[in-house]
Formats: C-alpha cells, sequence, structure tokens
C-alpha cells in the first residue's frame, strides 16, 4: 500500500441512507473519511481502539459522557478520545464531511456492522 493517500481518488461507500465513507486500512491504524446527512444521532458507544478526528465540513455536537463535557467542533476543529472512553454525537442541519483515525482498527467498521446504530434524529 502507499504511503500517501488522495481521497479524490477513492469512490463513495453507501453505509446506508445518511452515512457515506472512504476507507484506507494499514495493519496498525485505520482513516475513514464520512459524509453524514444532517440531523444524524451516533449513539454512545466505547471501543479498544483510540480515535482521532478533525471536520472537514459542517459541524457536530460531540459528547463526553465520562467528562461530563459537550462541545460544538466546526470546520477546522479536532478530537481526540482515548480506549474505551465513552462518546456520541449528532450532526445539526447541513451535511458533515470528516476523518476519523483508530488505532488499532475498529474490525467492526471494516465489516460495515456499525450501519444500524446511527440514526435520523427526526
Amino acid at each position: 500500500m502507499q504511503s500517501w493517500i488522495k481521497w479524490d481518488q477513492i469512490e463513495w461507500e453507501i453505509v446506508n441512507e445518511n452515512i457515506s465513507r472512504k476507507v484506507v486500512i494499514r495493519e496498525k491504524i485505520m482513516m475513514v473519511m464520512y459524509k453524514f446527512k444532517p440531523n444524524v444521532v451516533w449513539p454512545e458507544e466505547k471501543h479498544e481502539a483510540e480515535q482521532g478526528g478533525y471536520i472537514i465540513d459542517g459541524k457536530i455536537i460531540l459528547r463526553l459522557p465520562d467528562e461530563k463535557k459537550e462541545v460544538l467542533l466546526s470546520k477546522g476543529d479536532g478530537y481526540l478520545i482515548g480506549s474505551n472512553m465513552s462518546h456520541s454525537w449528532e450532526t445539526l442541519d447541513e451535511d458533515v464531511i470528516f476523518i476519523d483515525i483508530f488505532s488499532p482498527p475498529r474490525k467492526e467498521l471494516i465489516k460495515n456492522k456499525f450501519a444500524p446504530y446511527a440514526k435520523n434524529r427526526s
């Protein structure tokens, strides 16, 4: 595998009616570019993988219940979530494009078993 990524050369994979993604995986790291529709709620979860991300366009509300924090993240903002740290988030009234990075890779995302989790808020 190459050591660089040209996101515009990777096709969008349609996950469900609310989510599209582009996935790049190495042995110990996984990057996913997501496109979420407005008003999508991702329920609280935690996982072994550490997670980092960057908002390319749009806004999300990130909730960290273990820290009793909620923050609005916009274009240019990022986040770091530790292993087994509870978190959830939702999109607002616009499409959102962001990159998630996981280490180690999340096998359940590779197999696309997460799709039922994200629900439309309305």
